[in-house]
């Protein structure tokens, strides 16, 4: 919460200390409640002694939570009221439970209604209170609760003397987008589960069997093993050293693909781990991590996802790894990342051949807006590299996220490739694998313009100029002083712009935007079963309508999402087999502040009043981006064509603080809310409907990535068999020689 509108994303990540409390039930909570009415007398304020018998813990133990995390006014007492209901929020109780138990908290005459006053100490003392355990929540003011109370009373149709139901308390909370979003935001929130000391976490949602790797278990796909060949190990059993999560650097040694083909999301992995941060982001701490319990979360549809996993990979019985494994192989981030992006999406099949795009996976990885670009499809490429405006682009968008390419130009080395098949011709980079850019140097006298590229994948290299083996760093000791040439290695090396714009024909960026200086809205929807679609129907005013109110000009990212088929395949979320093309519209639009009257929509569709605007693709996410000056928006998601009834998710991210009123925040105008209403348009010109290029991450044929991993396999088994072989000759020279010295001894 805290700006107007909600602005949490994502689950709650609570304060490490306060973990163990989230294995707490209904009846846990209970308890609670019952000694603080009996053992404390029903007492609002407590102390340190009474706080730790409200937990039932040691007062020393109970110490640092009750003075770091809850007595943030340094008075030597902590509200009882506030610190149950946060227990009760922390525990693993289910979503309906916590709303039915601080309901009844804060009933203080156990009537079964309660009055606006009762509703106001509520909602304050209980997002008050969960800040104190998440730090990303930002507390409203006294005047937003009161607001937000009275639009309570309003709904339910009541005064202010008045007193709402729990039906009516219930109706709100689960409605109002604010009041929604704090809900989610602590549903499914990372909870402990009882485990004893030594016990080891198996996940039983996603099991340590062939069905996680594959759905047809009689038929594995190319490259895999039969099920009965597939054992599960865990880092104790595989690593060669002291398993850990990192080790000095994520990038530093690289990734390790498996048996199966999902370079796409490898790819755009290793391009985030360019950067240690957006990787270590991932991680959600569980407290269980020395059991085996890890919590790894994505960007799914405009919010967090998390994913809890055990830490069991699949191994043949060769005891080789069949999905990814880090370079170092005592580094296990990777195996845990990949398996929780298999596990949201139903198993490491669903990940692999021919079910994504990089820019999908970057911004599952990040929150940002991803971006690939053909260069092959830009006719004007070439003008802005010999204008300068691509270098500059470049290095702007490596220090606003995160870079990569990957060339995906059909020039492949015929004959023997020495099990590297898909080296290129052009000077040994890997066809379809993205590779992360890492630096820029410019050296202006020699007008020399180098561009630094990670190699995580352990074979190949450029070769070319400025290539790792190239000799013009021993003729150039200025320019390899200029790159630090020496601390390079084999993990990355170098490249003129030129030979990167030669070889690299897709690019792709992701802005990643700083949680700490960026605000995020949220906000849900459905597009119109019958009607809706774009300006070029008069139905566009059926589809929603969200308003924005911009206080100080700023910079704002908003995106418009539609379910992602894979994550939702088993939902009923309403999208078709065919994605509709969908755009975004940011209209300027002088609204009436939703609580001071009713709201009337935005009906004439006019070129000089849209500010922002988005192409209309079939794509997962659309964005679009740019500068908004003080004043009052409309944000208009819609699908080109009409009748779609799809959801969507629109993300509203920016730099200064908005004001976002959607739903049930607003109280329309009701002659605009007639399910014929038809609107104006003044456009210049008609929208046009985009499309999609295929995938821009090559993907290997089944078969060779089958034929690879058979290789493989035959080979370390001929190699085995050898050394068995030269074993058992010297075991049976050693047989002959002992025998012959017992017969001499005889």
């Amino acid at each position: 919460m805290g700006a107007r509108g909600s602005t949490l994303i994502g689950k709650a990540q609570p304060e490490p200390r306060l973990l163990p409390f989230t294995s707490n039930d209904l009846a846990d909570i209970v308890s609670i409640q019952k000694r603080h009415r009996h053992d404390l007398g029903s007492s609002f304020a407590l102390g340190p002694k009474q706080f730790a018998m409200l937990l039932q813990i040691d007062e020393k133990d109970s110490q640092g939570i009750f003075r770091e995390v809850f007595d943030t006014d340094r008075n030597n007492l902590v509200d009882a009221f506030e610190a149950i209901a946060c227990l009760a929020m922390l525990s693993k109780m289910a979503i309906k439970e916590k709303v039915d138990f601080i309901y009844s908290l804060y009933d203080f005459n156990g009537s079964g209604d309660i009055t606006m006053d009762e509703m106001t100490i509520l909602m304050r003392t209980l997002v008050t209170g969960c800040a104190k355990m998440d730090k990303k929540i930002s507390p409203p003011s006294t005047e937003e609760v009161e607001r937000l109370t009275v639009k309570a009373f309003a709904t339910a149709d009541k005064d202010s003397d008045g007193e709402i139901t729990k039906y009516e308390f219930d109706e709100f909370c689960f409605s109002h987008p604010m009041c929604k979003d704090f809900l989610d935001y602590w549903r499914g929130s990372v909870n402990q589960v009882v485990l004893a000391d030594k016990e080891v976490f198996v996940d039983s949602e996603f099991k340590p069997t062939a069905a996680s790797c594959y759905t047809e278990i009689d038929q594995p796909p190319a490259g895999m093993p039969p099920a009965s060949s597939i054992e599960f190990l865990r880092p104790a059993d595989f690593c060669p050293d002291k398993p850990v999560l990192f080790t000095d650097g994520a990038l530093k040694n690289g990734i390790r693909p498996g048996s199966i083909s999902n370079k796409w999301f490898l790819s755009a992995l290793a391009m985030v781990s360019s950067n240690m941060s957006y990787i270590q982001n991932l991680f959600v701490h569980t407290g269980q991590e020395s059991h085996g319990r890890y919590c790894v979360r994505f960007f799914k549809e405009g919010t967090w996802v998390n994913a809890v996993i055990d830490d069991q990979f699949a191994f043949n019985k060769l005891h080789q790894p069949l999905f990814c494994q880090g370079a170092d192989k005592n580094e296990i981030w990777a195996m845990m990342v990949e398996k929780a992006y298999a596990k949201i999406h139903g198993g490491y099949e669903h990940i692999s051949k021919p079910h994504g795009d990089i820019e999908y996976a970057l911004k599952d990885l990040t929150g940002g807006n991803a971006v690939a670009v053909d260069t092959t499809k830009d006719p004007k490429f070439m003008e802005k590299v010999a204008q300068g405006k691509f270098w500059i682009g470049l290095k702007a968008q490596l220090k606003a996220g995160v870079l990569g390419a990957s060339c995906n130009q059909p020039d492949v080395i015929e004959g023997d490739m020495s099990g590297q098949e898909e080296l290129l011709d052009r000077e040994g980079i890997l066809k379809g694998w993205g590779y992360p850019v890492l630096d820029f140097v410019e050296i202006n006298e020699k007008r020399l313009k180098l561009i630094k590229i990670a190699n995580p994948w352990g074979v190949g290299g450029f070769t070319g100029d400025w290539g790792n083996t190239s000799p013009l760093w021993e003729e150039n000791p200025d320019v390899s002083r200029a790159c630090k040439k020496g601390a390079t290695g084999d993990n990355a090396f170098w490249m003129t712009m030129n030979d990167f714009v030669r070889i690299f024909n897709v690019h792709y960026f992701c802005k990643v935007v700083d949680v700490d200086e960026w605000q995020s809205v949220r906000r849900e929807g459905v597009f119109p079963a019958k009607g809706g679609g774009c300006v070029n129907f008069p139905s566009w005013v059926q589809s929603e309508q969200i308003l924005v109110e911009v206080e100080d000009e700023t910079e704002v990212v908003i995106t418009l999402t539609q379910a992602d088929d894979r994550f939702q395949k088993d939902r009923d979320v309403g999208n078709k087999t065919d994605r509709p093309a969908i755009g975004i519209v940011c209209h300027k639009h002088n609204f009436v502040d939703p609580d001071h009257g009713k709201v009337k929509k935005l009906m004439t569709m006019r070129s000089t009043g849209i500010e922002l605007i988005s192409a209309f693709q079939p794509a997962r996410d659309v964005s679009c981006t740019g500068m908004l000056a003080p004043g009052k928006y409309v944000i208009l998601p819609q699908t080109f064509d009409p009748d779609s009834g799809s959801k969507f998710w629109v993300t509203i991210q920016s730099k200064e603080r908005v004001n976002v009123y959607a739903g049930s925040e607003i109280e329309w105008d009701k002659n605009h809310l007639e399910p014929n209403l038809e609107g104006d348009n003044e456009m210049e010109q008609d929208l046009v409907k985009g499309h999609l290029h295929a995938s821009h991450t090559y993907e290997e044929e089944s078969q060779i990535v089958a034929i690879r991993a058979a290789s493989r396999m035959v080979a370390e088994l001929t190699v085995m068999a050898r050394s068995l072989q030269q074993r058992k000759t010297e075991l049976e020279l050693r047989l002959k020689d002992l025998h012959q010295q017992v017969e001499a001894a005889a």
